[in-house]
């Protein structure tokens, strides 16, 4: 499924490239840092949690707009 840019307005593909970067964060974000302790391993796995659920959320929040204004142009 894809999503064409020149449709989407710039807030939109301002969020949509938001999400991504927090896509890209929260999967080599273990690559980078190496907690020693229990308690920096639960930071970790919740930032990189928030991370994760927030390009989930924002990308389908988008293809739920994007799939309205398809239903309008018909």
């Amino acid at each position: 499924m894809c999503i064409p840019n020149q449709k989407l307005d710039k807030k939109t593909r301002c969020l949509m490239a938001l999400a991504n970067i927090s896509l890209v964060l929260g999967l080599s974000l273990w690559l980078c840092v190496h907690p020693t302790a229990q308690i920096e391993k639960n930071w970790l796995h919740a930032i990189c949690g928030f991370l994760l659920g927030f390009n989930v959320t924002v990308n389908l929040c988008r293809l739920r707009v994007a799939r309205r204004c398809r239903e309008k142009q018909i």
